[in-house]
This record gives structure tokens, C-alpha cells and sequence, in this order.
């Protein structure tokens, strides 16, 4: 009887799953994601045609493709489909990046950043400002909007395989400046400052060497544990630099293994 309820109970879940995906709806967030995608791939084939990576026939071949998939996204933007038609739109444009890179392989990468591919990095900070709710609701739909904006230009830019002039890529990277500096100033007050945690446990750390609660080699090693963690954040964030989330959980976690073994102290 158990049994019987709970295969009953699977399959209910398989199909409200199963029709949450095939339900007509909007589906912002995989528009963006195209978007990304082809802001990416028309920026590899206008570098790999400026450089030589790419004949003149290999590019037109690539932007007749993208072209005809930009048709296609065209007609599903802001419309109520089902998830698979987008989901089509993704599976060729994962192949049609995947051809460039191919033909891209044997040649030697453009090593400054491009901005398609800041615009990509910039869309995974706001994502993950929105999964963290590490800022307000007013706040993450300015940044969004403001990326939105940039994109739909930088697309307008590149439309129908035209390569972007120096100014108007110019005006795109400045754009993105900006936009990087307040994100890298919001995200910074809203997080909890290692720099802080450090200044405390130096306290801490004085405090008990004043009270002699520490033998010397306590000491030293306490000191010489903190004054690492210091030396490697300043590094971390020399020159006004954003630490990496990476190198904050890291940060972060030998200040917490300190901390632990001062409080064993008590």
C-alpha cells in the first residue's frame, strides 16, 4: 500500500516538473542568455576576421547562420512559447560557438578582454547579487536595466554582421566601467568586510597577550596566522581591486579557523 502512494506520489511530482516546462509563458531569463550568446559569438567572428583567424568565407558562412538564428530569436522575444523553442534556440547556438571556436583553435586569442564577454561576467554578478538578496529590489533592477541596455545597443552595434567601429566600442567599455565600479561599491557595502574581522582578532589578539593569557609560542603562532591572512588580503584587494569570491570564502575561512582556535582560549 505504501508503495503504491508513493510511485502515486513520483509520478504527480514528474508531471507538475514535467509541466512547469510546458507551460506558454515569457522566459526572460533564457532571452538574456541568447542574448549573451550572441553578442559573444559575433564578437569572435568580427576578431577572427580582423586578425586573420577567419577567412572572409568562413566569417560569412558564420554570420549567415547567426544571422538566421538571430531571426528566430527575434520571433520569440517577449512572446508566450513553450520552454523548448528557446531551448532550440540554445542547442544552436552552443553548436554554432562551438564551430567558431573549432576554426578559432589553431590561432593565438586576442588577450584584452572583449566587451561581450564582460557583459557575460557582469549578467553572473547580478544573478548571483539576486540569488544572495545581497541587494534591494530597486537596486538589482537598476543594474539589470542598466545591462539590458548596453546589451540591446551593443546587438544594435553588430546587427547583421557589422563590425564595431573603435568608437562606438569605445563608448560600450565605458559604459561597462561605470556600471562595474557601482556594482564593485554596492557589493562591497552590502558585504561583511574581512578587513574588519581581522582588525578584531588583532584586538583579541593583543588583549591576550597583555593579560598573559597566551604562552609565547601561542602568541607567535596566533600572530603569525593572522599577519598571513593580512598580508594576503591586502594583496587580494591592492589597488582598489574587487576580491574574487573565491578569494573571500578563503579569506574568510582561515579568519574563522583562527577564530576558533582563540576562542578555545576562553
Amino acid at each position: 500500500m505504501k508503495r503504491n502512494i508513493l510511485l502515486t506520489v513520483l509520478v504527480i511530482f514528474g508531471m507538475a516538473l514535467l509541466s512547469g516546462c510546458a507551460m506558454i509563458q515569457t522566459w526572460p531569463d533564457d532571452e538574456r542568455n541568447a542574448e549573451n550568446k550572441m553578442i559573444v559569438i559575433q564578437e569572435k567572428i568580427g576578431d577572427g576576421l580582423k586578425t586573420g583567424a577567419l577567412t572572409p568565407d568562413q566569417s560569412q558562412m558564420f554570420l549567415t547562420t547567426l544571422k538566421g538564428i538571430r531571426t528566430d530569436y527575434s520571433a520569440l522575444r517577449n512572446k508566450m512559447v513553450y520552454r523548448s523553442e528557446w531551448e532550440s534556440i540554445h542547442v544552436r547556438l552552443d553548436v554554432l560557438g562551438d564551430e567558431i571556436n573549432r576554426a578559432l583553435s589553431s590561432t593565438t586569442r586576442i588577450q584584452e578582454p572583449r566587451n561581450a564577454d564582460r557583459i557575460v561576467a557582469l549578467q553572473h554578478r547580478i544573478d548571483d547579487i539576486r540569488i544572495s538578496r545581497r541587494l534591494s529590489l530597486s537596486e538589482e533592477r537598476d543594474l539589470q536595466y542598466r545591462l539590458d541596455t548596453i546589451r540591446q545597443d551593443y546587438m544594435r552595434m553588430t546587427e547583421g554582421g557589422r563590425y564595431i567601429s573603435i568608437d562606438e566600442g569605445a563608448d560600450i567599455a565605458r559604459r561597462l566601467d561605470v556600471l562595474e565600479t557601482d556594482l564593485n561599491r554596492i557589493t562591497r557595502v552590502e558585504e561583511p568586510w574581512s578587513g574588519d574581522r581581522i582588525d578584531a582578532l588583532q584586538r583579541r589578539i593583543d588583549d591576550a597577550r597583555i593579560n598573559r593569557r597566551l604562552t609565547v609560542t601561542e602568541e607567535r603562532d596566533f600572530q603569525y596566522r593572522l599577519d598571513s591572512i593580512r598580508r594576503d588580503y591586502i594583496r587580494m584587494t591592492e589597488g582598489g581591486r574587487y576580491i574574487a569570491r573565491e578569494e573571500g570564502a578563503d579569506i574568510a575561512l582561515r579568519l574563522d579557523l583562527l577564530e576558533t582556535d582563540l576562542n578555545r582560549l576562553r
